[in-house]
């Protein structure tokens, strides 16, 4: 994926959200849902555009406790990396 200079991180991928995600509920747990948000979003695995990995870390969070943790850090992760790729090209 693509890297930002001075950034230091990879652009967020649905792989690492998932991998977050089990690192809370379980791998089990997380890619159940995962694959039901992505469903109930009328999206398709894998999901690989960061609006759509945001619109999925919203969904997620809605669930509980521990996935709004893992949802919430995806979308601060997400809006952090939006935030730099665009003054990286400015």
């Amino acid at each position: 994926m693509a890297r930002i200079e001075n950034y230091g991180q990879e652009q967020p991928t649905e792989q690492d959200a998932v991998k977050a995600l089990a690192d809370l509920v379980g791998p089990q747990m997380a890619e159940g849902l995962w694959g039901l948000s992505v469903q109930a979003l009328g999206l398709r695995r894998p999901v690989s555009t960061p609006a759509e990995l945001r619109r999925v870390a919203e969904h997620v969070m809605e669930v509980g406790e521990l996935s709004r943790v893992a949802g919430r850090s995806l979308k601060v992760r997400i809006i952090t990396y939006e935030a730099l790729a665009r003054t990286v090209k400015a």
